[in-house]
């Protein structure tokens, strides 16, 4: 309440105190679902409102990723428009625009949004449709039938291939009641349309959700990842069109306007073939720079000889063993990088028993206080996967090392992952060199990019994966990487820290 009294921006990523998969969050935010628009009480304050009215009378509009390709979802519906026309467009970090256009070229059907639904219409009926009980009553049907299909899957969270789970029994049976309810309840509201702005507002929901479980119900259309999620409280279904080259190309074309797309990590082994390929930016006009830093002199890239691999029992164990004397040498200032939350919280229950350096550990606080305290304790160790491994601009001393688990190749379970890795077998191409290695240095470079941010930093990196030199693929890997220095011992290592930091003050 009393940030909500505060706040000049309605931010939530000013709420630092409060950790970002915290359960409140979804109590003070709207959604494009449950959003009332210009219905709700507070339009006129809105902080998303106001905003807009900024952009649009603005020259120069900076916004994330997610926001560009919601208003060109918006636009396409011809609903409206979240951002005012533009001559030009730059995308910055572009390594992250397939994914993310990916996610907004699909559909999303949850039990979450459709119990929220539910209990909008059940709040109308107390209110506004007091007359309408047999409405009342359908929406609490649809509500226990959408429960119960969540208890037709394990509680613990999960994913999977929803072409498949479709194909039991139970999941069919379950997803044909609650289709049939969610048709009367629809009729119900259509013959209520007019009574109230809040009917009308949930028939439009109720409509937009029928028409999402139909496409994720056509399980059998080619070129599409269909795919489950579940929490402990609800299931999504997505699907995922597994390319968006031609879909981009088409909004490139549509409207004449310049498109800039730059990243630090957009080639992959020395060319930019990869990322035009995904985007469908087959005429685009490229340009590598040198970087400003000098990495043989500022860094050291320590890949270990006797680590065992990572699928070892005993790799947890090693890594540790490997860690512990490079962060005490540099007295923490350490990121510590997984690429599996497993890893993470052994390494997060193992290290407080061989060090007294401050760790930070992510998932305990939001990742905006996390960062602020590395900077503060001055010699921290850092230990975080995902949202840590780009996008984090720590600079000086106060971050000199950075250790990487392993290479960061995604979980083979992955239902996204095996649609693609499916495709490119049916193409006659190789998957691995076409889809899971690009991305695999993709993200690799943004982990090592962590390390060396301004032309007067120093420090080591370690890479904690002897795959990088006893694989061919290795050196698809080292191409792509800064040209730093390169060891196998870690004493080294430990040797270029000592000499980094003599004379300075620790």
């Amino acid at each position: 309440k009393k940030w909500a009294s505060e706040t000049q921006t309605g931010d939530i990523g000013e709420l630092t105190y409060i950790p970002e998969d915290s359960k409140a969050l979804p109590y003070v935010t709207s959604t494009t679902d449950n959003c009332l628009g210009k219905d709700c009480p507070d339009f006129d304050e809105c902080y998303l409102l106001k905003a807009r009215k900024k952009a649009m009378n603005a020259d120069l509009v900076v916004v994330n990723h997610h926001l560009f390709f919601a208003d060109m979802a918006l636009k396409d519906t011809g609903f409206g428009e979240l951002l005012p026309a533009m001559d030009v467009v730059v995308f910055d970090e572009a390594h992250q625009i397939p994914d993310i256009a990916s996610d907004y070229f699909g559909e999303t059907f949850s039990s979450g949004i459709l119990l929220d639904l539910c209990r909008d219409i059940d709040m109308a009926c107390k209110t506004e449709l007091r007359d309408h009980p047999q409405l009342a009553k359908t929406a609490d049907k649809l509500a226990t039938l959408v429960k119960d299909w969540r208890l037709l899957l394990p509680e613990d969270p999960q994913k999977g291939n929803w072409r498949d789970l479709y194909q039991r029994p139970d999941q069919k049976l379950a997803l044909s009641r609650i289709g049939d309810v969610m048709q009367m309840t629809y009729q119900i509201l259509k013959s209520s349309l007019g009574r109230s702005d809040q009917v009308d507002h949930c028939y439009e929901r109720m409509a937009q959700l029928k028409s999402r479980l139909e496409k994720l119900l056509d399980v059998e259309r080619s070129g599409i990842s269909f795919w489950y999620e579940t929490t402990k409280r609800q299931i999504s279904l997505h699907y995922t069109p597994l390319s968006i080259a031609d879909k981009f190309a088409a909004v490139v074309a549509d409207v004449p306007r310049s498109w800039v797309f730059t990243s630090a990590t957009l080639s992959v082994d020395g060319g930019f073939a990869h990322f035009t390929r995904e985007m469908g930016l087959h005429s685009a006009k490229t340009l590598q720079l040198d970087s400003p830093f000098d990495y043989a002199t500022q860094s050291l890239l320590l890949v270990p000889r006797y680590i065992p691999e990572p699928t070892d029992k005993q790799f947890g164990a090693a890594l540790l063993q490997l860690a512990l004397p490079l962060i005490e040498q540099n007295q923490g200032r350490c990121f510590f990088l997984f690429t599996s939350h497993r890893m993470l919280q052994w390494m997060a229950n193992e290290l407080p028993n061989h060090t007294n350096l401050p760790l930070l550990v992510q998932g305990t606080t939001s990742k905006r206080l996390l960062l602020e305290q590395f900077v503060e304790l001055k010699h921290a160790v850092l230990l975080g996967t995902g949202s840590f491994w780009e996008g984090v601009d720590v600079r000086g001393d106060t971050l000199s090392c950075v250790i990487i688990d392993k290479l960061p190749f995604a979980s083979p379970d992955e239902p996204l992952l095996q649609a693609r890795v499916e495709e490119a077998k049916q193409q006659g191409v190789d998957p691995f060199a076409a889809v899971q290695l690009p991305q695999a240095v993709i993200t690799l470079k943004q982990g090592v990019g962590r390390l060396i941010r301004d032309v007067t930093d120093q420090g080591v990196l370690v890479i904690a994966d002897n795959r990088l030199v006893t694989r061919p693929y290795g050196e698809v890997f080292l191409k792509s990487l800064p040209p730093m220095r390169r060891t196998r011992d870690a004493k080294q290592a430990i040797e270029f820290l000592q000499q980094m930091h003599a004379g300075s003050p620790t």
